[in-house]
């Protein structure tokens, strides 16, 4: 009859089976404080070039050469369009058949000049007369001057029929055809250099203050990363934007287009105490609040706590917190969807 009463006597009590099957494991980590932290901006700009120009005719007049298109690289000096010229033309040989003429006047009162000079040395000339054929002479040689002075305009409005490329580099724009009608001044193309390419990038005032005057900065262009010195720096506040326009230098030997987008990373020291904590150690809680999961022991068991944190800065592997958290406290990381608060635990430490 004993030997039930044995068998009894070796299993385990119902409330010890409870508390073990009710203790889950949980991984934590020391909570640590820091004094400070850095935040990284990610500032976004555009590439342009300061000599990019819109190029076109000094002169209204109709298009009747075009010797370059979009995408086109030229030289500088190569021919980009011209306008038709044949009014100019005319009016060119109009201008050279009036000075062929008013030097052929001009030789004969020089010769008519010196034969009354010999004249009046004999006394057979007036001073009148000579004063006349002077006066003539004059005459002719200022109406002479200003053909030649019109025929060195026609020249000149010839030479500005031509477009050409001021600099060399890469036609990025075309807006004319052939035949089409162009006022002076008119934007025809669109040129970009191929050297002094920039980036320009618009920085928030209290972010610059921050980092400082330095001259060499991290850029990142199609996720490669970019040594660039700055060059620039605006004086005045965008009205817009609330920023301040940085300008940095390209490698020259790397093509750029206008207008890509290119990204500045600055980064910031800042001075607070801090927790650092992996994402998935956050908890969501009540009216758009966040908790951290902590296990504190009482009696020898530990049991979990929900306490209340504000987030100072976050990306996405690690949040920075203040709050209801104290040094050397036991952080619970992973498995929080199956855990809730008092639950008892037993834990295993880990470095954070």
């Amino acid at each position: 009859m004993l030997w039930p009463i044995l068998i009894s006597g070796c299993q385990p009590t119902a409330a010890e089976a409870t508390s073990n099957s009710a203790a889950t494991a949980v991984t934590t980590h020391a909570i640590e404080y820091q004094s400070h932290y850095q935040r990284l901006h990610r500032l976004v700009g555009a590439i342009n070039n300061q000599q990019t120009s819109n190029v076109g005719f000094e002169l209204a007049g109709k298009v009747a050469n075009i010797n370059a298109a979009a995408g086109d690289t030229v030289a500088a000096g190569q021919q980009l369009a011209s306008l038709d010229t044949a009014l100019l033309r005319s009016d060119r040989q109009r201008l050279l058949a009036s000075i062929e003429q008013l030097q052929s006047q001009l030789e004969l009162n020089q010769s008519t000049l010196e034969r009354q000079l010999q004249l009046q040395q004999q006394g057979y000339q007036s001073q009148q007369q000579l004063d006349e054929l002077n006066s003539a002479k004059r005459s002719l040689q200022a109406q002479l001057q200003q053909a030649q002075a019109a025929l060195t305009s026609n020249q000149l409005q010839l030479d500005k029929s031509v477009l050409k490329a001021p600099f060399s580099g890469t036609v990025s724009q075309r807006q004319l055809a052939p035949g089409q009608v162009v006022s002076a001044g008119q934007t025809l193309f669109t040129l970009v250099p191929n050297q002094g390419a920039e980036a320009k990038i618009g920085v928030p005032v209290t972010l610059l203050n921050k980092v400082g005057n330095q001259f060499d900065y991290q850029l990142s262009h199609q996720q490669q990363p970019i040594s660039a010195q700055l060059i620039g720096r605006s004086k005045a506040v965008d009205a817009t934007t609330r920023t301040v326009d940085l300008r940095f230098a390209l490698p020259q030997q790397q093509l750029w287009f206008d207008g890509d987008l290119i990204y500045l990373e600055l980064t910031e020291n800042i001075d607070a105490e801090v927790v650092q904590v992996p994402i998935s150690a956050l908890i969501s809680g009540l009216r758009g609040r966040w908790n951290l999961m902590v296990a504190t022991a009482t009696d020898g068991q530990w049991h979990l706590q929900r306490r209340d944190i504000q987030i100072i800065h976050s990306n996405d592997r690690h949040a920075l917190v203040q709050g209801a958290i104290e040094e050397g406290e036991l952080l619970v990381t992973e498995g929080l969807q199956r855990l809730v608060a008092g639950q008892q635990v037993t834990v295993t430490k880990a470095a954070l």
